[in-house]
């Protein structure tokens, strides 16, 4: 039997066949991961927007972990403040409940008849005895108590990071060296022996620096504070939120709230402190006092003495408390920025998502049906190739 050329047909159906099939694996993959193509030469000529959206990706979650990072920090630094400034405002109502009357010492009183003025009233200079009350016991309790603990909210961290130490994280802001306690002391003593005037020691407390002439002054040094602090070298703590946004949320121990604070401490747990006025244990006057009271000729001068300095520390405490608000402030407006900032990535990042998607990914369903739609085909094929190789001229002429 003479067998038909069908050479031609079966050269153009093998193609057809090789391209149905690759057709077919095309679709099976983009089914399997639910993206257009595996690279992106397979996107053609989108694949530069892909690339593009995704190195904007990466750099907006880079910018939103930064976030992150920085409100946690932000979150914990103000636990601390607030922590510190609740504890403060206790110690606080302490000192205004104090009662700023008598000396709060036991033993008897000591007085002074002079025999120059014998018409005058017996004076008062003060007591037989250096032990304080109950009263003020506890005033002098409570700063101890919580000196300690203030010291480890200052020095707060987060893993190896201090909070409070400005950029210069890894160095603890406050130390407890003992050099504010010794400080506190030399002016006490100053103060009872009339080298200083109340005046002058509060300025010493308070004045921070020796930079406005007052060289007794109380430094950040003298408190234990970190060199970098004291020296003012810490450097702020900043985020940066995007591309254009970079913001500063810096905290640091020796906030002259904080500062103030800490010499309120040391002040009233001092040792030297008391006996508010002299104290003569075999009650005799004129001699010398076995303790000293604050500077006077008199017990009622001393007890205003020590009274003008008690209520300038109360007054100051106050004033500390009330400035950490600022403190808190400021860190919660940076928090509210940032998480404005934060939104505004989220969207954008939405938005290329989206981008992405519309290019990369495929329609599983519309898939689905073409691969049917070409398994269907390719059946087709399959048969009518069958059919080609069975062709004879008797086939053909029928």
């Amino acid at each position: 039997m003479t067998g038909v050329s069908t050479l031609g047909q079966a050269l153009r159906q093998i193609d057809n066949l090789n391209l149905q099939q690759t057709q077919l694996s095309d679709l099976s993959q983009q089914l399997a991961s639910g993206k257009k193509s595996q690279n992106y030469s397979g996107l053609e000529s989108s694949a530069l927007t892909s690339i593009r959206s995704r190195t904007e990706l990466t750099s907006i979650d880079i910018y939103v972990n930064n976030i992150e990072r920085a409100d946690t920090t932000i979150n914990l630094t103000l636990t601390a403040v607030k922590e510190f400034q609740a504890q403060a405002g206790n110690f606080s109502s302490t000192l205004v409940n104090f009662l700023q009357e008598g000396d709060h010492l036991e033993g008897e009183d000591v007085f002074y008849d002079d025999p120059a003025t014998p018409e005058d009233d017996a004076i008062r200079v003060g007591k037989t005895s250096s032990e304080i009350d109950t009263e003020f016991q506890a005033v002098v309790n409570h700063a101890n108590n919580l000196f300690d603990f203030f010291g480890e909210l200052l020095n707060t961290q987060q893993g190896d990071r201090y909070l409070l130490s400005g950029a210069d994280s890894l160095t603890p802001p406050f130390n407890d060296n003992g050099t504010l306690d010794a400080s506190i002391s030399t002016l006490i003593t100053d103060w009872k022996n009339g080298i200083i005037s109340t005046d002058e020691i509060i300025s010493d407390l308070f004045d921070g620096t020796a930079l406005n002439g007052n060289s007794n002054a109380i430094t950040d040094a003298n408190i234990g504070f970190s060199s970098s602090l004291s020296n003012g070298t810490a450097g702020d703590v900043f985020v940066r939120a995007d591309e254009n946004s970079e913001f500063k949320y810096t905290a640091l121990a020796n906030d002259r709230s904080f500062r103030d604070i800490m010499v309120i401490m040391s002040v009233m747990k001092n040792e030297n402190l008391p006996p508010i006025v002299d104290v003569y244990e075999d009650g005799i006057y004129p001699g010398t006092p076995d303790a000293k009271g604050a500077p006077g000729a008199t017990a009622a001068e001393q007890q205003d003495n020590f009274y003008q300095l008690y209520n300038a520390m109360a007054a100051k405490a106050a004033e500390a408390i009330d400035d950490m608000d600022q403190i808190r402030f400021s860190l919660e407006t940076v928090r509210v920025q940032m998480n404005e900032t934060k939104q505004s990535q989220s969207d954008q990042r939405e938005l290329l998502l989206n981008t992405i998607s519309t290019i990369e990914d495929v329609d599983v369903n519309e898939v689905a049906v073409r691969i049917t739609t070409l398994q269907t085909q390719l059946q087709a094929s399959y048969n009518v190739t069958a059919l080609t190789q069975q062709l004879n001229l008797a086939n053909f002429l029928a």
